[in-house]
């Protein structure tokens, strides 16, 4: 479909890519150079209910922030064009009847850290780039030597803690990983609020709720899967919407499993965010670096070594089945920097 208006005529708009409760998401084209990118708009059922002036806001703002950053946010998709509130019925082939912003941008390479829940329920391995490219890379990239997946993903953190924000939601759904060059694209940051002090209706909101969900996320505290079948799938890991409480319930995964020096280590740093004690991310960050080698060296002495390095080049080769093509990710070229590990 060719796009009406001076500023998307140059964008063509494909097939739909996926949506949330704010956004719905399609894959488009550069006319002139090819480019792959991606619509977003506000998800239609608000619109067409005159409801979407929250996300509207949150486009705005964000546009704002990446001005305040010079243009850049770490590790995410390139801005390519913002149309202003019109109504875009036409381009879109629906009767919204209502205002909206449309925004283009570059389409992340590589695949997600986790796979969408109803693919997850199709038993396709929604889990196996989590696995192999962060919590368990047991293999280093050729050219970025060991895994900065979580090291990358709080970079892009820190660039909004500096301006004031905190970034919520940075769930590995939201995490491309391009296995060609391990970088990082993370394809939603549109979560990001301002911290509160306590009220009598809320409790506080400060830098160690979001790194307690950070952590939950993305600092493993069981050893590599057993497994083939666990490689390939994800458990997402509960949350309770009580802060003190989510602390305690992450740390006791910790605290069942062999009392080794990086869940020590973890356990003290979950201990240290519930009492709301890190006050920047750098301190948080270098924590997490002590953890992953810690973890690393464990598990390279492991007699399980050997057996784990299998079913890692097993997942590997999982990684051509035909389910990954729906990404811009093509298994022969894109994992060339694994070669030889399979």
């Amino acid at each position: 479909m060719h796009i009406s208006g001076s500023e998307l005529a140059q964008f063509e708009l494909r097939e739909v890519l996926g949506e949330g409760a704010d956004f719905q998401v399609f894959a488009g084209r550069h006319l002139d150079t090819g480019a792959d990118v991606v619509f977003k708009r506000p998800h239609p059922t608000l619109v067409s209910r005159n409801q979407h002036q929250e996300v509207e806001a949150a486009i705005h703002d964000l546009a704002r922030i990446r001005s305040e950053l010079n243009g850049e946010i770490p590790h995410t998709p390139a801005p390519l064009s913002l149309s202003g509130p019109a109504i875009h019925d036409s381009l879109f082939g629906d009767s919204l009847g209502h205002e909206y912003t449309v925004i283009v941008e570059s389409r992340a390479r590589g695949v997600p850290l986790v796979g969408s829940v109803v693919d997850g329920v199709r038993k396709h391995p929604i889990g196996l780039p989590m696995n192999l490219f962060c919590l368990n890379p047991l293999h280093p990239h050729t050219s970025r030597g060991e895994s900065q997946v979580f090291l990358d993903i709080l970079e892009t953190v820190e660039a909004f803690f500096q301006i004031g924000y905190l970034l919520m939601d940075v769930r590995p759904q939201n995490v491309f990983i391009s296995p060609k060059t391990d970088e990082v694209s993370i394809i939603d940051v549109s979560d990001f609020r301002q911290p509160r002090e306590a009220t009598r209706r809320h409790p506080p909101l400060d830098i160690n709720d979001m790194l307690l969900d950070l952590f939950r996320w993305y600092v493993p505290a069981n050893d590599p899967p057993p497994d083939l079948d666990s490689w390939a799938q994800y458990t997402e890991p509960l949350r309770s919407p009580h802060f003190e409480r989510g602390v305690d319930d992450t740390r006791s995964l910790f605290s069942i499993e062999e009392l080794t020096d990086d869940r020590e280590l973890a356990m003290s740093v979950l201990d240290r965010i519930k009492a709301r004690d890190f006050s920047r991310v750098s301190d948080f960050r270098a924590c997490v670096e002590g953890i992953i080698e810690l973890r690393k060296q464990r598990i390279m002495s492991s007699p399980a070594h050997l057996e784990q390095m299998e079913l890692w080049r097993q997942g590997i080769a999982m990684m051509r089945c035909d389910y990954w093509g729906k990404f811009l990710f093509s298994s022969e070229p894109d994992l060339l920097a694994y070669a030889g590990t399979d």
